[in-house]
């Protein structure tokens, strides 16, 4: 993103052949997830891209509902997906690649010095959804003047720069643990013992400089030996064929995944743990490692926790899946998810070999935790520039975020106002305007919202339930949600992206028009589409009225197919003319985004509403002695009741401001606690009568 924006740009890593490297889990995308990969892609970030050209299983997660929440996911084939990334970063313009271990900051010290690279500190124009922004430099203590780094000889080097995005990954102060063995190290390399040191320089100037610092934990399963799985008592899991692609390029031009195109797709398989594997779980119990954080219980993703967790946490639950995901198309190497717990090895066979399908499997490399410290992002502004230092930005999982997304997600709004800022002071232009994104425009800007005002005490994951304008946030419109505003600050360059965007803006707008002015008598909607289409036996009361294609559509149960299969035959009947008029199903790269935007229209509408409310709802105080229970509140989360529970906030100001309470269920609690008043004031109201009586 950086090297987009014009500046200079070099990339320091320990070592070039790891860069593109999955280090745990090889896919892309998911719930929420899959929405930062295609709001990346729309800022022409390269995931992807790269993604669709590793990309060997494909799948959209909640498919069955409604287009907002849908997450397109793939398995990557590790050694595709590292080998097209390398190629892309080692040609990219205005880019180098150096080899070298980054070991401390250049720093001039003074209190309140300005950046070599400062933002424009004019107000910004966003949205009343991010109206928060906090663009303040005057609290520097220091600013950046470049890196120290040694390289593989020993020798050490001095890079001068204004501006400095550090992404130390679980590389800061890390410490890996199998068992009860610990060493030193922020992962192991692939198919080797060996492991890649950690990050102390960093960490020892980030605690000098009073950041905020804490501990987490994040975990990789065992690879498994492929040839020692009985697939076939496994549940198969092919790939989706057609595939949706992550690239609204790919998607535009109608082209398939790499992989796809070529039909050299693989199928992964589910599994499951079972009584016996709990037993062995929690009997082993006492071998897990000991950690930094959380008084020796490590603080790790609540939304991916180890096998450990999952039984601990629910000891009703019979099973919980594991999903057998071969990690490419010439190995046998097999990587299973959700079942991460670093257990010693003999350990971790026992508990893999008590499984249906895996009763003889061999594991290839034992799973092992890795622990590392974070800075809580309170300690950043919207920019990601740090308040402390100026011109030092954070991205990925040093603030706190797990998951290679969310990390991309941070590093293409680093990048992009780091090179800005530097690319400006380069040419001696004013400073450059920040380049923020608001919580209504995309998930990058929920993401980065919640954690700059909130902060984070856990591993932050993204979910769709985090974005109070989901309904808009939708994967299939991010090109035309964010690529323009990716123009205006210098990060969307490609003319091909652009000319996608306007030729899509173009034919929905025109597919829309065309469904808002076509219409036929209600009975005849039913007669060409079934009763079902119009409401059942409902139609014959109906009779005489009329309604368009647009409306049509709006009803639950009808597809855009539906409406424009009987638009089609409709005009061959009346033997129309003019070809421009003629009806045309939608083409695949608008179809989804034609029918969101006329379905989710009302929605869109009580959306804002709801919104609306909530905000001037801020001051309004929760009782005091309200009971944080599933029973009261049944659609929030554990951790939201958990949470709640333990803050007990006085207000919604309050309770908006606790990490990992969604705005969805801070709107329904606002509800119940209106309502909750409503019987009071009722009841008062009775007995005051009562008495006057």
């Amino acid at each position: 993103a950086a090297a987009r924006t014009g500046a200079n740009t070099a990339l320091v890593t320990q070592r070039l052949d790891t860069i593109g490297e999955l280090s745990c889990n090889p896919s892309i995308g998911g719930i929420g997830k899959g929405h930062l990969v295609r709001e990346v892609d729309a800022l022409d970030g390269v995931m992807a891209s790269v993604a669709d050209e590793a990309g060997i299983h494909y799948r959209v997660l909640n498919r069955r509902k409604g287009p907002a929440v849908r997450g397109p996911r793939a398995q990557m084939d590790r050694d595709l997906y590292k080998a097209s990334m390398q190629s892309v970063m080692s040609n990219y313009p205005h880019l180098s690649l150096i080899e070298a271990s980054v070991e401390d900051l250049m720093l001039d010290e003074s209190e309140g010095v300005e950046s070599l690279a400062p933002m424009s500190s004019e107000p910004l124009q966003l949205s009343e959804s991010t109206k928060r922004v906090h663009i303040n430099q005057k609290e520097h203590k220091a600013r950046i003047r470049g890196i120290m780094a040694k390289k593989e000889d020993g020798t050490t080097m001095e890079i001068e720069a204004r501006t400095v995005v550090i992404t130390t990954g679980t590389f800061l102060r890390g410490v890996l643990m199998l068992g009860h063995e610990r060493y030193s190290g922020g992962r192991h390399l692939r198919d080797s013992e060996q492991v890649e040191p950690p990050s102390e320089g960093l960490a020892r100037t980030l605690a000098r400089f009073q950041f905020p610092l804490g501990r987490l934990k994040t975990g990789t399963p065992p690879r498994l030996d492929g040839k020692t799985i009985n697939w076939d008592v496994c549940k198969d899991q092919p790939s989706e064929i057609p595939a949706t692609p992550f690239s609204h390029i790919l998607q535009f031009r109608g082209d398939q995944p790499a992989r796809i195109a070529a039909n050299t797709v693989i199928s992964c398989a589910q599994s499951a743990t079972n009584d016996e594997t709990h037993k062995l779980v929690m009997e082993y119990a006492h071998t897990l490692p000991i950690y930094d954080g959380m008084e020796g219980k490590g603080n790790g993703p609540r939304y991916c926790p180890s096998i450990f967790k999952k039984v601990q946490r629910f000891p009703d639950r019979q099973s919980h899946n594991c999903f057998l995901e071969p990690e490419g198309l010439n190995t046998d190497i097999v990587y299973p998810n959700g079942m991460s717990g670093p257990y010693p090895e003999e350990i971790q066979l026992k508990i893999m070999r008590s499984m249906k399908g895996l009763e003889d499997v061999e594991i290839v490399r034992p799973g092992y935790d890795v622990e590392y410290d974070f800075v809580n992002p309170t300690a950043l502004m919207h920019t990601l520039e740090t308040k402390a230092i100026g011109g030092l930005y954070l991205a990925g999982q040093i603030c706190g975020t797990t998951g290679y997304e969310e990390a991309a997600a941070q590093g293409i709004v680093a990048g992009a106002n780091a090179g800005r800022a530097a690319g400006a002071a380069a040419r001696g232009e004013p400073a450059a305007t920040p380049f923020v994104i608001g919580r209504d425009e995309g998930y990058i800007g929920v993401l980065i919202d919640d954690l700059v005002t909130r902060g984070t005490t856990e591993p932050y994951r993204m979910f769709t339930s985090r974005a109070e304008y989901r309904i808009s946030l939708r994967a299939d419109n991010a090109d035309m949600r964010l690529t323009r505003k990716g123009m205006e600050h210098g990060l969307v360059l490609e003319e091909e992206r652009i000319g996608a965007l306007e030729a899509r803006e173009y034919m929905i707008e025109d597919r829309v028009d065309k469904l808002r002015n076509f219409d036929l008598k209600v009975t005849e909607w039913a007669e060409r589409g079934g009763n079902d289409l119009m409401g059942g036996a409902a139609v014959s009361r109906k009779a005489g009225l009329k309604k368009t294609a647009e409306e049509v559509l709006g009803m639950p149960h009808v597809t855009l197919k539906d409406v424009e299969d009987i638009m089609v035959a409709v005009d061959r009947e009346n033997a129309v003319e003019s070809t421009e008029n003629l009806s045309t199903p939608s083409p695949a790269s608008v179809y989804d985004t034609v029918e969101a935007s006329v379905k989710y229209q009302s929605y869109v509408k009580r959306q804002h509403k709801d919104m609306e409310s909530w905000r001037k709802a801020q001051g309004v105080k929760i009782p005091p002695d309200f009971q944080y229970e599933h029973s009261v509140l049944p659609t929030l989360s554990k951790e939201e009741l958990e949470k709640l529970s333990l803050y007990r906030p006085n207000t919604f100001a309050e309770a908006s401001q606790i990490s990992g309470i969604t705005p969805q269920s801070l709107i329904y609690l606002y509800h119940h606690v209106r309502r909750r008043n409503r019987v009071r004031d009722c009841r008062s109201d009775s007995k005051a009568t009562a008495q006057v009586n």
